[in-house]
């Protein structure tokens, strides 16, 4: 659109206005949906109900909007409308992916919300559509990035990769699985999976940027250092919708990202990660969210084995505020854990490729 008129080579000025104005449209954009959820919530039903288990320590949250994540997920399409280059590959695939999983994740929240139950659709009924959204994005990501290797990156090797063939794509559809529902799982407490989320797209923002420049290994920079800039503006318009719905989803939080929200970043870390060739590097900055994904993994099969709790609640965050650790202070540490991880991430990347 607004891109497109341009003339096609833009100077690295104008290309940082384009990335960083991005970021400001969709921070406005996201704040008057969030507003708009809000000041609608007040005056009928579109909040899900709490779950039983937490009834106690979060009863005080009932009645809070959810749906959330429409606000973030429409800023920032409307800002990458209307600044990026919709031609490009690796500027189209994340936002059809982070619709795709967003309106999964809006029919759970919908069916919890006519169910008036913290249930929404069956666990199997989602793992089905989650399948099949993850095979979708996977065949446009081989169809169209360009990115069609199936090596991965050691990154505490600089010259090392390990070619695993067709096992890749196999590899890359439970690989998005993982983080759609990590980061679902993570949003349990106000403030905890958006901010964890955006520290890791502050260090894929700035990987993208890099790769960009020209810098990297030779095979990453013949295939995607004249597209990865193109990224790093859908990256830059997502983490305004983030610090828009931040503003909002801080303790205590007057709006929920819901689980279309949660799907939808779960999916843009995931596919951004696939696209610039760091699923290694993605797993270690994102440390809080395997944390939480493993205990509640543990606690599924503990419970489905041998008919008992291996935690007395799952994931670790409830675990933390069933003790009587204040919300803030769970979520300000988990948000620290995420930024150390972030930072070891970035100490691996710049060892593998600078």
């Amino acid at each position: 659109m607004l891109r497109m008129m341009l003339q096609y080579e833009l100077s690295s000025m104008w290309k940082t206005v384009l990335i960083f104005s991005a970021l400001l449209l969709s921070y406005v954009l996201t704040s008057l949906v969030c507003r708009k959820i809000i000041s609608r919530g007040k005056i009928s039903a579109i909040s899900i109900p709490i779950k039983l288990e937490l009834a106690v320590s979060q009863m005080k949250k009932a009645g809070t909007p959810s749906f959330g994540g429409i606000a973030f997920i429409l800023g920032t399409t409307l800002s990458v409308f209307l600044l990026g280059d919709l031609r490009e590959s690796y500027t189209w695939i994340p936002l059809v992916a982070i619709w795709i999983f967003g309106c999964i994740g809006f029919i759970d929240d919908y069916a919890k919300l006519t169910k008036n139950s913290s249930d929404g659709i069956t666990s199997r009924q989602k793992m089905a559509m989650q399948i099949i959204a993850a095979g979708i994005v996977m065949f446009l990501v081989n169809s169209y990035s360009g990115m069609r290797s199936t090596h991965i990156s050691l990154p505490w090797n600089p010259a090392k990769t390990i070619d695993i063939g067709a096992w890749y794509q196999i590899a890359a559809l439970f690989y998005i699985l993982y983080f759609v529902n990590a980061v679902n799982i993570t949003d349990g407490l106000d403030g905890l999976a958006a901010g964890t989320g955006f520290s890791i797209l502050v260090l894929f923002f700035l990987i993208a940027i890099i790769f960009g420049l020209g810098f990297g290994s030779s095979v990453i920079q013949s295939v995607i250092s004249g597209s990865s800039l193109h990224l790093a503006l859908v990256i830059c318009a997502f983490l305004g919708g983030l610090l828009a719905f931040l503003w909002y989803n801080s303790n205590p939080a007057q709006v929920f990202m819901g689980d279309c929200g949660s799907h939808a970043l779960g999916t843009l870390i995931a596919v951004t990660a696939l696209l610039l060739k760091i699923e290694l590097i993605a797993l270690l900055a994102s440390g809080v969210f395997l944390v939480e994904f493993m205990t509640s993994l543990l606690q599924i099969v503990t419970i489905r084995a041998w008919g008992r709790k291996f935690f007395s609640i799952a994931p670790i965050h409830h675990m933390y505020e069933q003790k009587g650790m204040s919300e803030n202070k769970i979520v300000s540490r988990f948000r620290i854990l995420g930024i150390l991880c972030v930072i070891v991430a970035f100490i691996f990347f710049t060892y593998k490729y600078l």
